[in-house]
């Protein structure tokens, strides 16, 4: 048997949120599949290109990771029709990955719903701001040296990937990044605005974030209000 390589275990405001290292080689991401995952989860993996199956393997060994340490039980957790992870009534969950990482948000639910992504927190060869940001946002922004700016950007980047990933399940459609305006607080929160266009809500917007081991690793819990 194959033992995850567990990369931390966070208990944080929105769930528990853990991390898997992911092997570089394809045969051994076909063995954690084999030893970590449910017939059904297996199967739905094999039919899968490469790059796919990676980050789709990694997300399902770190949410099984996370609902066992929970004490909650799932089915097979495969994909909706919009790509979000099928969890039984009274649990939410979320999944993020990024090229060795794979992160699930796991919670026991009722109304509200989760998302969770995780970036590295390291700069960008092309400059993202003027697709994520609003120009309020760019307005905050725009006193900040270079760097700064950067990583502030992706800050906001991670925020509203997070919040779309827990909106979904409410407005069953794509979000745009100018739908939502996130401001950043020293202390791990965030000030979130939603301006959704089709006018959808109101919601109850609530973002969680922290800077660590060279990530930026982000949270959201949505309800309506």
């Amino acid at each position: 048997m194959i033992v995850p390589d567990v990369a931390f275990d966070l208990r944080l405001e929105h769930g528990r949120c853990l991390g898997v290292r992911l092997p570089e080689a394809q045969g051994a991401i076909d063995a954690l599949a084999e030893s970590a995952l449910l017939p059904e989860e297996r199967d739905a993996a094999r039919a899968m290109a490469a790059a796919r199956k990676r980050g789709w393997v990694g997300g399902r060994v770190a949410m099984r990771q996370a609902l066992a340490r929970e004490g909650l039980d799932a089915p097979p957790v495969l994909a909706d029709g919009r790509g979000a992870p099928m969890l039984p009534p009274g649990v939410a969950g979320s999944i993020s990955h990024k090229e060795a990482l794979a992160v699930a948000l796991v919670a026991p639910e009722g109304a509200a719903r989760i998302g969770v992504d995780v970036e590295l927190d390291a700069p960008r060869r092309i400059d993202i701001a003027s697709k994520v940001l609003t120009d309020a946002e760019a307005r905050e922004l725009e006193a900040l040296d270079a760097r700064a700016r950067a990583r502030e950007v992706l800050l906001r980047f991670s925020a509203k990937e997070a919040v779309y990933k827990a909106l979904d399940p409410f407005v069953k459609r794509y979000v745009g990044f100018q739908e939502v305006a996130v401001s950043p607080r020293p202390d791990g929160s965030a000030a979130v605005e939603p301006r959704l266009r089709a006018g959808e809500g109101p919601f109850a917007v609530d973002v969680r974030w922290r800077r660590f081991e060279g990530l930026i690793l982000t949270t959201a819990r949505v309800a309506r209000r």
